[in-house]
């Protein structure tokens, strides 16, 4: 037998959907509680409800939700009922209207090429046992002085643009300059110029002993780094900074040199079996073992 509580909320689900499923009743409930301001806007007379696709699995059993579709001057809007069916009201609903409504966004995009996100308008109704006496804004849940959630909670993010800032002023800060100027010149057609920069910045790091920073940004830039000769920049490594951090990235470019070497193995391998050349006649060719060579055949069916 199925949990009561479980029954009885699927009965009010069912009852609303049912209900709201009718176009004349949609329209009707819009009619009475979308705000003036967009009525005088929305077309309710093309109302076209969702699939349940757009809905996020997360919600509790004693929750509905419906999606409708229609458009405000020609542009794609939704409206994002949810139905709430609990016997008190939920402090939390704020945020988990947030949740759904992202939800939405995301499916939306994934659905669509156009890059836009159209305007959800969302509603809550509440027909519990007590009157609803949480607020609906979910500024009021946040744990922070008034005035800074205001400004900054749900705004247009802080965004710092490293192509945009000179790099002298990135070399103010030792720490943080030596990770934004790496960040900002690592797709670089040619790194090396500025790895000189960098490198005197990393002399100073030397001095209050941060092996692992150090060693951080420079295994980052000999991966990720174009560079029109490496060993010039590990020559420059060995000139300027401990023997110890020279030698470990030595070791570190030997491998990365290693690896491409197989990488270009296997790309050469995938080639022959995809005309069909025997397995054995690719080992010899690539110098790859057989196992592997069966490995990458089964991968490819």
């Amino acid at each position: 037998m199925k949990p009561l509580k479980k029954h009885i909320a699927k009965a009010h689900d069912h009852f609303f959907r049912t209900m709201m499923s009718d176009k004349k009743i949609a329209k009707e409930f819009f009619e009475a509680h979308l705000p003036n301001d967009v009525l005088i806007h929305i077309d309710l007379n093309h109302l076209e409800l969702q699939s349940s696709s757009y809905i996020d699995d997360m919600r509790k059993e004693s929750i509905a939700d419906m999606l409708f579709k229609t458009k405000i001057a020609g542009q794609e809007v939704f409206l994002y009922l949810l139905v709430d069916h609990q016997s008190r009201p939920d402090e939390l609903m704020p945020f988990r209207s947030l949740k759904y409504i992202c939800n939405v966004i995301d499916q939306h995009l994934k659905s669509s090429d156009n890059k836009k996100i159209p305007l959800i308008i969302p509603m809550v109704v509440y027909h519990g046992k007590q009157s609803w006496h949480y607020s609906t804004n979910i500024n009021d849940l946040v744990d922070a002085p008034k005035k800074l959630v205001e400004a900054y909670f749900l705004k247009p993010f802080t965004l710092i643009d490293l192509t945009k800032i000179e790099d002298d002023a990135l070399k103010q800060k030792t720490w943080v300059g030596i990770m934004e100027l790496t960040l900002k010149h690592i797709f670089a057609k040619d790194m090396l110029p500025y790895i000189k920069e960098i490198i005197g910045l990393l002399q100073q790091l030397e001095k209050v002993n941060n092996k692992y920073f150090i060693e951080t940004v420079l295994i980052y830039i000999l991966d990720r780094g174009e560079m029109s000769n490496k060993n010039t920049f590990i020559d420059l490594v060995k000139t300027n900074l401990t023997p110890e951090v020279g030698e470990k990235i030595m070791t570190i470019a030997e491998q990365f040199k290693a690896e491409g070497v197989q990488q270009e193995k296997i790309i050469i391998a995938k080639r022959l079996l995809a005309e069909g050349a025997e397995i054995s006649f690719i080992s010899k060719i690539t110098e790859l073992p057989l196992d592997k060579i069966k490995e990458l055949k089964d991968k490819s069916h």
